[in-house]
């Protein structure tokens, strides 16, 4: 007779086994969605497999390299999360093993700012995933964007002092472009999208249902997440690239192209097309929508997540 492990039965020794076992899932789960980000072919001023675009510090490869870099401070961050409540002990740790993170990445990409961005978007997701896994809560993406949200709604302590939002004092550089357009132009960026609960990242699902519905394959459906995102997210990097104007010629463009999609129930490739070689004449590259995407990637592609934790006596297995 075999006897079945639940959170009542488990000892100290399984359920850390089991945490652990957990954490490492997430984090390949983590990097997984940053590759199918990559990998996405026909991203309008982003880095491809087809085209680094506006890109002449980086290409498919390099990012390759940094998303697998990333993968221990995914996992790290799994562990944080099941084990630490959400307060600002939680957002502390978060920020340091972030930053840890962001030195492994530029040591990888010979200095080269592949995706700050997405280890706090997508670290957020990650550690309020094994929160929610560790205490059996389902794990919706409304849960995980929310309790990603309440993370985020603390303030790292090592900035508390900083009149505006400097980069680590570790790495020896300036106020970093994020901050500086947030500043500049007085936007909440990405800060204020994750204290919000990440609603743009809940849109880009939305519009994978509905791209789902009316049976668009599953490249076209991820783009169709990602045009809706740049329709109205107020990006960083498109305001560092090219100021309001930049925005507005991304923000307009995208809208058009999804509005054209659900009218016709088909991806507007030529839209996508004409869109692209616009933003790739301007440099205009929308960082934040790509990080937002790889966020919805790693929550539609995680089925097995909607199983309470105690019930991965055998693990998670990275789809």
């Amino acid at each position: 007779m075999t006897t079945a492990i639940t959170a009542a039965t488990m000892t100290p020794a399984v359920e850390t086994t089991t945490r652990i076992t957990v954490a490492r899932s997430l984090g390949r789960a983590a990097v997984k969605a940053l590759l199918d980000e990559v990998y996405l072919v026909g991203k309008p001023g982003l880095v491809g497999p087809e085209s680094a675009r506006g890109h002449s510090d980086m290409d498919a490869s390099l990012m390759r390299d940094s998303a697998r870099s990333l993968q221990d401070t995914f996992t790290a961050l799994a562990e944080l999360g099941a084990e630490v409540p959400v307060g600002q002990e939680l957002r502390d740790a978060l920020g340091r093993i972030g930053r840890g993170g962001e030195r492994q990445m530029m040591t990888v990409t010979g200095g080269v700012n592949t995706h700050r961005g997405a280890i706090w978007n997508l670290g957020l997701h990650v550690t309020a995933t094994a929160a929610l896994l560790q205490q059996g809560t389902p794990t919706t993406a409304e849960a995980i964007t929310s309790r990603a949200g309440a993370i985020a709604s603390f303030q790292d302590s090592i900035l508390k002092s900083n009149a505006a939002d400097t980069a680590d004092q570790n790495s020896g550089v300036g106020e970093r472009p994020g901050a500086r357009a947030r500043r500049t132009y007085r936007v909440g960026g990405a800060l204020s999208e994750a204290a919000s609960g990440f609603p743009h990242v809940r849109r880009i699902l939305d519009a994978f249902a509905h791209a789902n519905s009316v049976g668009l394959e599953s490249d076209d459906r991820h783009l169709h997440g990602l045009l809706t995102c740049m329709g109205s997210l107020v990006d960083t990097c498109l305001l560092h690239r090219g100021g309001m104007a930049g925005l507005d010629l991304v923000r307009t463009g995208a809208a058009a192209v999804t509005a054209e999609t659900v009218r016709t129930g088909r991806l507007d490739h030529v839209g996508v097309r004409a869109l692209d070689a616009r933003m790739t004449d301007a440099s205009l590259s929308p960082g934040g929508s790509a990080d937002l995407l790889a966020c919805a990637l790693f929550l539609q592609d995680r089925p097995d997540l909607h199983r309470p934790a105690h019930h991965h006596n055998e693990g998670l297995t990275c789809n």
